[in-house]
């Protein structure tokens, strides 16, 4: 009678969608000021003493961006098991070894940023000094802010994590006239600006500490965590590799670059192309940014349903919205240019500036898919294809490809090089995880989605009362054909209409308003695994006592909670997860409650 949707799950996403695009949106945007109040207030002697030094930026952040992309994995999957307590530590020693790293590099400071910028900038030392050395003495609260937004995003918070962001980019570029029009700090002012914005945006950390909605506790008892932080750093490791990778590959198609093209124009547009990689993180970077927070959660429940839901949203829409770019730049080409100050009322010129262009932007829907591949597989446990993707696309095609057509085309190679590259990636990729899923078993399809190994009842329902005593039925029936004793099937038909009746009654503020509730029971071995989750007003069943009988008549709750072995709750993703568990033979070995 009862099918499964994804209205629910589809619900959630929309709500943690908006914040991570507004995340993404203002990090880019701070990112692009910073060039252009550094380039009219500095100099363009400063502006490009901050790109040189690019790669060494990539490599200080390289661990704090480790442990808070694999760390939001690895506890999004504990949080998805319900195992809190090993998610509190997990979440506890990525910051702990992440702060500790990052203090190393500012203890270092003094030493290695004057020989560093010698070593990449030594024409423009006197700028990339200052700015390296306050960009390390700062690098703990930079560390610390990844960590922060990253966890707060998994645990319940996602428009905090979002204001926390954009609060802090603000109070960056504000703080940046400051330094360097008041204070006259020049460089150290500029690279001082973002330790200093997000020094700030720590404030926003009383809101989250005294979130209700929170879960993750620190705790100084990181004892046996080790394992689990080599989880996260494995989860992380492609994403790690990709920032080591392309500040190498950065550093040798840069020097390529300046000796092979000379010509002034095909510098300019050399700098058009370049730039056209922020265009598209701006608008898509959000939607990939979901991946750790929402994939992870829904992998560590084993919910395939919403997984393979969410997965795909994620994946179409972001191919939407990189042909919509692509489409746009290719029918305007000469706004996009204008965008960056390139005008000519030379024919020739614009010829040549569009044709550059329009073939650079084939590269880029299957950029989009190779950032998906890096950031989605190791959400799922599966890291090796995003091994394959970032070295092909970081190194193994996009080195020598660049090599070889520069030397022989100019500008012309470097364009047709990376469209070469992305599209040869996802090919080789995609073929890769077929054979990968084929011969390791390790799922089907490009998503390497997991088959089901065990016999499931899998449901949605709106929130109309008279559902609940029709799933109960339902579910005392796939029970007692899957060898159920006749108590334990109706006890687990009980438990279900008892805890779907009373989110529908107490749950929701607007009773008029359609909301879904996802019902699934799954028999693993012996044990009947009951889930109900909704999004209604949070509900600890497993805190409730007799006296909030004033309030709730709920009574049932004591009941099913001495009739059936374990009943625990959890809310992640904003959604209340009550888990009851009862043993085929319906023998009770004395219930135990974990919230």
């Amino acid at each position: 009678m009862f099918e499964r949707n994804a209205k629910l799950i589809n619900k959630k996403f929309y709500q943690y969608l908006i914040p991570s695009i507004l995340t993404i949106f203002a990090m880019q945007i701070a990112s692009l000021l910073d060039g252009i109040i550094v380039g009219n207030l500095l100099g363009n002697d400063a502006l490009s003493a901050t790109s040189l030094v690019l790669p060494i930026l990539f490599i200080v952040q390289t661990p704090g961006l480790a442990l808070s992309v694999g760390g939001a994995i690895v506890v999004g999957i504990l949080l998805g098991k319900r195992d809190i307590a090993k998610a509190n530590k997990v979440f506890s020693a990525c910051f702990i070894y992440g702060v500790l790293i990052a203090a190393i590099f500012a203890a270092l400071a003094p030493l290695i940023s004057m020989p560093l910028a010698n070593l990449f900038a030594s024409s423009l030392v006197d700028y990339s000094y200052e700015y390296i050395f306050i960009y390390l003495v700062t690098d703990p609260i930079v560390t610390v802010a990844m960590l922060l937004a990253s966890f707060m995003m998994v645990d319940n918070n996602p428009r905090l994590s979002s204001f926390f962001n954009i609060f802090s980019m603000s109070v960056k570029i504000g703080s940046m006239f400051l330094f360097i029009l008041v204070f006259n700090m020049g460089m150290y002012g500029a690279a001082l600006s973002t330790g200093f914005g997000y020094l700030v945006g720590f404030l926003l950390l009383i809101i989250y500490i005294r979130s209700d909605k929170r879960l993750l506790k620190f705790t100084f008892k990181i004892k046996g965590t080790f394992g689990d932080l080599k989880d996260a750093l494995k989860a992380s490791s492609a994403t790690a590799i990709s920032y080591i990778l392309m500040a190498i590959q950065m550093c040798i198609i840069n020097i390529v670059i300046s000796n092979v093209i000379t010509d002034q124009l095909d510098i300019v547009i050399f700098g058009l192309v370049a730039n056209m990689i922020f265009v598209f993180d701006l608008f898509s970077g959000g939607i990939i940014g979901l991946i750790p927070t929402i994939c992870g959660i829904l992998y560590g429940e084993k919910d395939m349903f919403s997984l393979k839901s969410v997965v795909r949203k994620i994946y179409i829409l972001n191919l939407i919205v990189t042909a919509v770019l692509v489409l746009l730049i290719l029918a305007i080409p000469n706004v996009y240019s204008a965008m960056f100050g390139f005008t000519t009322e030379d024919p020739t010129e614009m010829g040549r500036t569009t044709l550059m262009i329009r073939i650079y932007l084939i590269s880029f829907i299957p950029y989009e898919i190779n950032k998906f591949s890096t950031s989605y597989y190791p959400a799922v446990e599966k890291n090796i294809p995003s091994y394959v993707t970032v070295f092909l696309k970081e190194a193994i095609l996009v080195i020598p490809l660049n090599v070889i057509l520069v030397n022989t085309n100019g500008l012309l190679g470097y364009v047709i090089a990376q469209a070469i590259t992305q599209t040869l990636t996802v090919i080789i990729t995609y073929v890769f995880v077929i054979l990968y899923g084929k011969i390791k078993n390790k799922g089907s399809g490009i998503f390497l989605f997991e088959k089901i190994e065990y016999e499931s009842y899998d449901i949605s329902i709106d929130n109309n009362l008279d559902n609940a005593s029709l799933i109960s039925k339902e579910i005392t029936d796939f029970a007692l054909n899957h060898n159920a004793s006749n108590r334990s099937a109706q006890i687990i038909g009980l438990a279900s209409e008892e805890f779907v009746s009373n989110i529908i009654t107490y749950g929701y503020n607007k009773k008029n308003k359609q909301n879904y509730i996802d019902v699934n029971l799954k028999i693993i071995d012996d044990n009947m695994i009951l889930r109900i989750r909704d999004d209604g007003l949070p509900f600890d069943p497993t805190k409730y006592e007799a006296d909030e009988e004033i309030e709730y008549n709920t009574s049932g709750i004591n009941m099913i909670n001495k009739l059936t072995n374990k009943v625990s709750y959890m809310r992640v993703l904003n959604l209340n997860n009550t888990v009851i568990e009862m043993s085929m033979e319906g023998v009770n070995n004395g219930n135990s409650s974990e919230a």
